[in-house]
């Protein structure tokens, strides 16, 4: 009786096991978890170059405009459509463009509040107010010299500009919008006009004005940038969860007001109850979880962890496996500033140092194209004329002679005097702790030996590596901008007046020519004209050797079978919110 018993209960306990495991999936629920290394210090998208932050924030915020993820075309998101495009050919923007937008009568904020016209010119302020670290934001609308309100309709607006820009359009039509009534519910920025912020220019006095200094604390507090009250958009989504370390999760919005535009407008798709991005910075951990179908979707995943996914039958029954090409370009960054790279012969000798395909190779798992240039390889003008830097140590050296440098006490390398002191051409590598990033430092620091030069990586944990970019503190740094559909204004990252701690001129690059050839580029709406300046303008740059471009990424992501989790040529390469509970 007792062995029927133990094997009665071993059965309805074998039983309850597999049903369990067979309905695990359903258990889940409409939740998709995403996989992140490491997590934003804030989610205030106009404050921050974290990539991270863009991802989860395009959930909560949104833009007058936007790309429409399977074509990458220009299409309307809270605008009724493109604005309408009219020539000034009167006044003091006489020779300039005007763009005038409508925003759908649908669009309402949380409170139940319209969204309007005056809350896209908040945002605007928000961006020109200079005690605000939104410098990236503002080298994008330079171009804006006033905007002016419908009398008759609130949600009608029209942005003026002096002179042609090729990217006026997409730039004021893709910034994320912000509710006035939450962000500044004491009406500071209202004191204020457009016109009268473009016009304080670089006058320090004015942007110490108590308001604007009030604002811009209040805005960059922690309350608007970890506090899930007070991280609002009129997106799908609102933060419903912040474990700090361990995950933000995202609940989808009770009635919605952009559902009923979903079935004709891909932009609005929001199917997931909840999105729950995880930190994992562990490949390993992330390998498991991966295994035993705990996570939805996966960026980031190494090479060799990519490859046993795929001979794994468990993990390829349960998952799409797939490598994207995505317009992202993997670079070593130059400080053309620093004492040891301020001559060009010196940066054109540590090229020849960097192995490029051993590191598409090894680092990349063979997952890159090369890509010698400022501008990914998918774009029309990119100059197929260039030649990727070539790994050449005997070549190094010469370089590295005719700059000056010699290894005069025999230490093994290379020196010279700067300030007056025998100095060791010692390269600081600033990277994220990474285990990638640290194979990619020890190549570079083997192959620098072989020409004299010492390299030092120097890891970081987490976002805490920004603020040693910000500072320019270091010599060389690893990069890999996502590149947005459409046109290139090589402004943000090239231009001197991009050098700023907040500006993304980390190289510290600052060339008059290449000044000029940006300022033309940005003017030029001649497509055949622009794009032969394009070409100048890379060529230029492949002279002055500010980086090592390496190559385009192919992005390794793992998707969940149980949705339909369609792949898309946006970075990371999918949208957890168009996923849809098989």
């Amino acid at each position: 009786m007792i062995r029927k018993l133990l094997d009665l209960t071993f059965i309805l306990t074998f039983a309850i096991f597999l049903f369990n495991a067979c309905n695990s999936d359903k258990d889940k629920g409409n939740i998709v978890s995403v996989r992140l290394v490491t997590e934003p210090s804030k989610l205030n998208p106009l404050i921050t170059e974290d990539a991270n932050v863009f991802i989860l924030a395009s959930h909560i915020f949104m833009p007058l405009l936007d790309f429409d993820p399977n074509t990458l075309e220009l299409v309307p998101s809270l605008a009724k459509s493109r604005p309408l495009v009219t020539p000034i050919d009167t006044g003091k923007y006489k020779g300039g463009l005007a763009y005038t937008f409508d925003i759908k009568d649908e669009a309402t904020w949380d409170n139940g509040q319209p969204v309007t016209a005056a809350d896209y010119v908040f945002t605007l302020k928000i961006i020109l107010n200079k005690k605000i670290a939104a410098d990236n934001f503002r080298s994008t609308i330079e171009f804006v010299k006033d905007i002016t309100l419908d009398a008759q309709n609130t949600k009608k607006f029209t942005i003026y500009s002096a002179e042609p820009y090729i990217m006026s359009e997409q730039n004021c039509g893709t910034i994320p919008i912000y509710p006035e009534y939450l962000y500044d519910s004491a009406k500071i920025m209202q004191k204020f006009s457009v016109a009268e912020l473009l016009s304080y220019g670089k006058d320090t006095t004015k942007w110490r004005n108590p308001d604007l200094m009030a604002f811009a604390a209040s805005f960059q507090s922690t309350k608007f940038s970890n506090d899930k009250n007070g991280i609002v958009g009129c997106g799908a989504y609102l933060v419903d969860t912040w474990v700090a370390g361990q995950s933000i999760g995202l609940k989808k919005k009770n009635n919605w007001w952009g559902d009923k535009l979903a079935a004709k407008e891909p932009l609005f798709a929001a199917y997931p109850e909840r999105i729950v991005y995880k930190t994992i910075k562990d490949n390993a951990t992330t390998a498991s979880l991966v295994q035993n179908g705990e996570l939805d979707a996966v960026i980031n995943i190494p090479a060799k962890d990519f490859s046993a996914m795929k001979q794994d039958a468990k993990v390829s029954a349960k998952y799409n496996l797939t490598a994207v090409t995505l317009p992202s370009l993997a670079m070593l960054g130059f400080n053309c500033k620093s004492p040891m790279l301020n001559d060009k012969k010196t940066r054109h000798a540590v090229a020849h140092t960097v192995d490029i395909q051993t590191i598409i190779k090894n680092i990349g798992g063979g997952f890159g194209v090369e890509c010698p240039s400022p501008f990914v390889i998918q774009r029309p003008y990119f100059d197929k004329t260039l030649k990727p830097v070539t790994l050449d140590i005997d070549k190094a050296k010469a370089l590295l002679a005719e700059a000056g440098w010699k290894d005069s006490d025999n230490n093994g390398f290379v020196d010279k005097k700067i300030g007056g002191k025998t100095t060791d051409l010692t390269l600081r590598f600033a990277i994220r702790a990474d285990e990638t990033l640290k194979n990619l430092g020890l190549l570079l620091q083997d192959n620098g030996k072989k020409a004299g030069i010492n390299i030092v990586i120097v890891p970081y944990e987490g976002t805490t590596v920004f603020a040693a970019l910000k500072k320019r503190d270091f010599d060389i740094f690893y990069n890999s901008p996502g590149f947005a559909p459409g046109l290139d204004d090589p402004k943000e990252l090239w231009a001197t007046v991009s050098n700023t701690p907040e500006g993304g001129n980390r190289f510290q690059f600052e060339n008059k020519q290449a000044d000029a050839l940006m300022e033309q580029i940005r003017k030029e709406m001649n497509e055949t004209k622009r794009n032969e300046l394009y070409k100048q303008f890379q060529n230029l740059i492949a002279d002055e050797q500010p980086a090592v471009f390496l190559f385009v990424r192919q992005e390794r992501i793992a998707l969940n079978n149980r949705f339909n989790a369609p792949v898309i040529a946006r970075r990371p390469g999918f949208s957890p919110n168009m996923f849809q509970l098989k």
